[in-house]
């Protein structure tokens, strides 16, 4: 799928059809799993009334055959929003404490036409929830008109609306669509190719908007964006991706009643979640009976440039308790990510009554971005993906992993790297440079490197930054050439370097950060200023270095060229593409808007990625910005690794590594595992059961390892290898509730994905009284946690206060320490075995063996 939501592979084999609105204006659409109904009239613009998701049993499923009659079972949500918000220039918005969600031109548009698109093959369900042989999604288009005489600026009221206009979009539609009475297969089925059952030929001119979803056979999961169209110039200010209308009251569920998760960042502090009673964020309770009407306040946030996921994620969950019974278990829950590598926005708030959630890629108020709409000058927003499913947050964040995990194969089907992309997940990566040597290779210290990794059993040999440096260290602002040093690597060079790895059994890596130039390569006098982000006339120069601006042929000519020779002259298997300096708002040169030349220079940097990844399918990349600054899907769903961090400390390393499962796949997360023969054993198993259950990222230097502390790290990296093989069928899973990051205790797993559809009783009171040990909240037991044979996996950290941590395990399962392994006590004398106590038919204690300083330690659940 590309970056604008749509699907290319299999379009031609689906077929497409028209949705007619019943009696009372409303059409339901969904795959099976998930469902939307949506609630059309000539005087307000199409609203989602109703959504239910996995074990939603208030409306039940939506699938092609009975979608007409879910409509007249469903509890429409009351007060609901549109189903996309325009901010045009022109009109702006009816309340100007809420320019982003109360858009004149939003509340302007009427329905013209919906159109589904259904996978002609009937999917496959494989074992990790995701179709197996089908990757084109199910699709819905909805179209939606506004004329220009409707786009002018004007006053409240703000439902006020043009009876005339209203008769003419009724009329448009009525051409467009069926009789509701005519035989569904008869005349509505039509070549997805036959271009848009529902075009605006008759609407006049206009403004035409449409809104596509899209959801893949199997999952409870949608991914949304928007399309903009006019004939004349009409400037944009903000477009949403996806506004979503939580369905509060199909559930007996309340705004009061709900819970808020949302996660923060920054340089070496990644992944950091918290949760609250929504009301006890910043949108507060009004008394809406009182003061009535949309409320002001509202939760956002947003990322300003190309760091994407530099201060904030992209993502949030919203969880819906049934009134009344906060403490039980939610009514439902559901998570959002925006799948740009760029600049986006956010925000949750009340409506009277109700929740939305809206989200942005780049708008003009936050990130300097307009676009003039007008003859040939489409726009179409960037992704977002929802998911939602009865029960805590866990569902809703195991839904997205499952919708994350059938991005990434869809564009590796479409990429063409279907086995390459196979092949990559199992394979074990050695890095040199974290608590190692820093940036500082050398032919001396590479050599003892290289032969302890291969003995560790690592696949590749990553040689971070420094290779193609020959100033002893000088290299900062010098980058861009990307030629390997001449005194470093003795008279064989890096090619001899290359040549040793091999003989070990391993792939070269080498680091690259191939969007900079430093303001000293011979590069930045040789690159045409057109190759570069520029601003008022001037280069943008951020840390001593020039960013190259992807728009540009001669930039992208220059990074193709550096990655081609790479891989021919030295046989490069990985690269580590890292990101340390951004260019700020975005680019004026040939763009409408500085946040227009941001977009679409983040754009092209996607569509280089597809053209790398398709000439070089065995290639595996990493993606890194200063850590996990830019872990956004959009990247992620193209790339196979992600570093999670630049942290050097493993006590603070080990609260990234359990928070990191709400933003990053498993399988995604490079989760560093730096052990060094000086530390202690606990020490030791501490940072190597960080990336176990992640994706293991082994650094430290090995050779200077004993026999004893070697074997250990072997034991992490062959338990890592038997996670590898059952990851695809596991989501993450938090038995100990939101890991706190500054917390004393951290728990953190993974379980199987059949299993997290199993109803989860909340934890008892006991274990509630323990959540101030161990995270925010302890929902979230242990009734049903097996993988393909029965088993679990969950890492324990224990970084200060009680000796003691109680979990919710029912009677009937059994907790066992796989790492370290009792049964190899030899390889880690001082971390002796955690006991293991069961307390009564609902609690398992994990005692720690030495509460003298900090230890971890990984279990398998039975």
């Amino acid at each position: 799928m590309n970056d604008n939501g749509s699907g290319t592979q299999g379009r031609d084999k689906a077929k497409a059809r028209r949705l007619t609105p019943d009696v009372h204006g409303r059409f339901a659409w969904g795959n099976g799993v998930v469902t939307m109904v949506f609630d059309t009239g000539a005087d307000h613009p199409v609203r989602l009334v109703g959504l239910s998701g996995r074990g939603m049993s208030s409306t039940g499923s939506c699938g092609e055959e009975d979608s007409r009659a879910a409509v007249d079972d469903w509890t429409a949500q009351r007060d609901p929003r549109p189903i996309v918000e325009v901010l045009a220039s022109g009109t702006g918005s009816n309340d100007n404490r809420l320019t982003l969600v109360t858009t004149v031109a939003g509340s302007k548009l009427r329905f013209v036409g919906a159109r589904e698109t259904v996978p002609t093959a009937d999917p496959v369900i494989g074992a990790a929830g995701v179709s197996a042989n089908a990757i084109e999604p199910y699709r819905l288009e909805i179209t939606q008109f506004a004329p220009y005489d409707q786009l002018r600026p004007a006053g409240r009221p703000l439902d006020s609306a043009d009876p005339a206009a209203a008769r003419r979009l009724a009329k448009a539609a009525a051409a467009s669509e069926v009789s509701s009475t005519a035989d569904p297969a008869a005349d509505t089925t039509t070549s997805a190719h036959d271009g848009n059952v529902h075009d605006c030929s008759d609407c006049g001119d206009g403004l035409t908007v449409i809104s596509v979803f899209e959801a893949f056979p199997g999952l409870s999961a949608v991914r949304a964006h928007t399309v903009l169209r006019s004939p004349k110039p009409l400037p944009i200010e903000a477009v949403s991706s996806l506004s979503l209308t939580l369905p509060l009251d199909a559930n007996g569920a309340t705004a009061d009643s709900s819970r808020l998760y949302w996660g923060d960042s920054a340089w070496a502090v990644e992944n950091d979640w918290h949760c609250a009673p929504l009301h006890d964020t910043v949108v507060r309770e009004r008394n809406q009976r009182i003061n009535p009407g949309e409320s002001s306040s509202r939760f956002a946030l947003s990322s300003t440039s190309t760091w994407s996921t530099g201060s904030h994620q992209p993502a949030g969950i919203v969880e819906a308790f049934e009134a009344g019974r906060e403490s039980g278990e939610p009514a439902f829950s559901v998570m959002w990510q925006i799948e740009h590598n760029g600049a986006w926005e956010w925000e949750v708030g009340e409506n009277d009554p109700g929740l939305h959630v809206t989200a942005f890629g780049p708008e003009y108020v936050d990130h300097q971005w307009y676009t003039a709409l007008g003859e040939g000058h489409d726009f179409t927003s960037v992704p977002v993906s929802f998911a939602i499913a009865a029960g805590d947050w866990q569902r809703a964040a195991g839904e997205m992993t499952l919708q994350r995990r059938a991005l990434r194969r869809a564009k590796a089907v479409e990429l063409g790297r279907l086995p390459q992309f196979e092949r990559s997940q199992g394979l074990v990566v050695y890095n040199d440079y974290m608590n190692t040597l820093f940036g500082d290779p050398r032919l001396d210290k590479e050599l003892p490197l290289i032969e302890g990794a291969a003995k560790a059993g690592a696949d590749v040999f990553c040689i971070d930054a420094g290779w193609y440096d020959s100033t002893d260290g000088g290299w900062w602002d010098m980058v861009g050439e990307w030629e390997p040093s001449t005194n470093r690597f003795g008279a064989a060079g890096l090619a001899g370097v290359a040549h040793v790895i091999r003989e070990h059994g391993m792939g070269l890596g080498l680091w690259l950060e191939p969007e900079v130039i430093g303001v000293k390569s011979p590069l930045a006098a040789s690159l045409p200023d057109d190759a570069f982000f520029t601003r008022h006339g001037v280069r943008v120069c951020d840390s001593g270095r020039y960013l190259l601006d992807f728009r540009s042929p001669a930039a992208r000519e220059h990074v193709t060229r550096t990655v081609d020779r790479l891989i021919d002259e030295f046989g490069v298997e990985f690269f580590k593409f890292d990101y340390n300096t951004i260019p700020g708002a975005g680019t004026d040169r040939d763009a409408e808007s500085v946040g227009g030349g941001l977009l679409a220079h983040c754009r092209a940097y996607l569509d280089w990625l597809d053209d790398v990844r398709r000439r070089h399918p065995d290639v595996m990349i990493e993606n890194c910005g200063s850590g996990a600054m830019r872990a956004d899907y959009a990247q992620l769903s193209r790339l196979d690794l992600q570093s999670t961090s630049d942290q050097c400390d493993p006590l603070i390393y080990a609260a990234i590594a359990a928070g990191a499962g709400l933003t990053i796949l498993p399988e995604q997360q490079g989760n560093w595992g730096y052990a060094q023969q000086e530390m202690d054993d606990e020490t030791a198993v501490l940072t190597l059961a960080s990336g176990v259950l992640g994706r293991l990222y082994l650094s430290g230097f090995i050779n200077r390892m004993n026999d004893t502390r070697l074997a250990l790290v072997r034991d992490a990296v062959s338990l890592h290898r038997r996670v590898l093989a059952e990851q695809e069928r596991l989501v993450p899973w938090w038995p100990a509730g939101l890991p706190d990051f500054t917390g004393d205790w951290l728990v953190a797993g993974l379980r199987s994905v059949d299993d997290a559809d199993t109803s989860v009783d909340a934890a008892s009171d006991d274990v509630a009284s323990n959540a101030a040990n161990v995270g925010v909240n302890a929902s979230g037991g242990i009734d049903a946690v097996r993988s393909g044979d029965g088993t679990a996996y969950v890492t324990v950290w224990r970084r200060d206060g009680l000796p003691y941590v109680d979990l919710n395990v029912p009677a009937g399962r059994t907790v066992k320490q796989i790492f370290p392994s009792p049964a190899a006590f030899g390889h880690a004398p001082q971390a002796r075995p955690w006991s293991v106590e069961r307390v009564d038919d609902r609690t398992v204690r994990l005692i720690v063996s030495d509460d003298s300083r900090p230890s971890a330690r990984i279990f398998a659940v039975r």
